[in-house]
């Protein structure tokens, strides 16, 4: 039987074949892009955080070897950073936060120490929003490292923000509560003249021929400064709130010393020996 090409019919199955195939191979395609460009997005989160804290300095790292150090010494902090003063949030830990939440993270050695915390900072720079992280000291005392990880400054001016030169500047810098109306760091203007500056050793250089860029930054990196250091003592990462959560655990821990004692009290050297030890 010979088919008729020119019929409706053949036409209407002809159609819905082709649209068939040229969909499947559009959505085959798009998951596979798309499972590309999640993994890319990753590693490049997790190449800004093990920068950032200086993790392999000195090394040349290759993906892998970023991912290694990433899952052995960087975690998501797993209490909500929220400065109520502001409403910002700058770490939300809960099960329902969808991936554009904000996030801070810690970075452990290979013994458990605390390193430091990564939290996000962002604002609008001289064209549009510039997102990055900070990294400061356990204390917060410090400054570990700065990244930009997404901006739109003119490449070769404000785009220079990236730039590692430009970055080193912020390393070690103090960010301890600098006293009212004075900010944490200083981004250009007067280079500090003796030590007793207000900006010694908080100053960093303005980018040459960027000064709306590198004042955006000024502005919005005081500001997360201070609203971080609120959020992190409302939290009880540093502060009168983590020395009281001292004080707590402290005096449980002598309260248990002290029952213990009590619960020896009466038994053979030897039973009480056994007790001891196997606390």
């Amino acid at each position: 039987m010979k088919l008729n090409v020119n019929s409706p019919r053949y036409v209407l199955v002809f159609a819905a074949l082709v649209s068939t195939v040229f969909t499947a191979g559009i959505m085959t395609l798009h998951a596979v892009s798309e499972s590309t460009a999640t993994a890319s997005a990753q590693l490049y989160e997790q190449k800004s955080l093990v920068e950032v804290f200086k993790l392999g300095a000195g090394e040349q790292l290759s993906d892998r070897k970023i991912g290694d150090l990433y899952e052995r010494s960087i975690r998501q902090l797993d209490m909500a950073l929220v400065d109520s003063q502001t409403g910002k949030v700058f770490n939300n830990p809960g099960p329902s936060a969808g991936p554009l939440a904000p996030r801070a993270f810690v970075a452990t050695n290979p013994g458990g120490t605390i390193i430091g915390y990564a939290v996000p900072v962002s604002g609008i720079g001289f064209w549009s929003r510039i997102d990055g992280y900070l990294a400061v000291t356990p204390d917060f005392s410090k400054v570990i490292g700065i990244v930009f990880t997404r901006h739109q400054e003119t490449p070769g001016l404000g785009g220079r923000i990236t730039e590692p030169k430009w970055r080193k500047q912020f390393a070690g810098l103090d960010i301890t509560p600098p006293g009212a109306g004075r900010p944490s760091v200083y981004i250009g203007g007067d280079k500090p003249a003796s030590d007793n500056s207000p900006a010694h050793g908080r100053y960093v250089d303005a980018i040459t021929g960027a000064t709306g860029t590198s004042s955006a930054v000024n502005r919005f990196l005081n500001r997360d400064i201070d609203a971080v250091r609120r959020a992190a003592e409302e939290a009880g990462l540093i502060g009168k709130k983590k020395q009281k959560q001292q004080d707590l655990l402290q005096s449980s821990q002598r309260t248990r010393r002290g029952e213990r004692d009590i619960a020896n009290r009466g038994l053979p050297a030897n039973r009480r020996q056994a007790l001891n030890l196997g606390h």
